[in-house]
């Protein structure tokens, strides 16, 4: 799997970004419009994160529907 490390805006660092799954660019596709193009499109790789974004351009983005969010880990006690 490529990664490509890029800053996040939400997560206000640098972070791996990973190519979006069909799913998800179905859904950005839903919402921009079907003319949207989905091709170049990375999401960040931390856990609990939605945002996408083109592969060299952080403000081009957005953040994915709250069902693609994946819980982050329970602190242990």
């Amino acid at each position: 799997m490529t990664v490509l490390r890029r800053w996040c805006p939400n997560c206000l660092g640098w972070q791996d970004f990973q190519k979006l799954a069909d799913a998800e660019k179905a859904a950005v596709r839903e919402e921009k419009g079907p003319r949207h193009y989905v091709g170049d499109l990375w999401r960040c790789a931390v856990k609990g994160c939605v945002r996408y974004q083109p592969a060299y351009h952080a403000r081009g983005g957005g953040d994915l529907p709250e069902k693609f969010r994946e819980e982050k880990a329970a602190a242990p006690e």
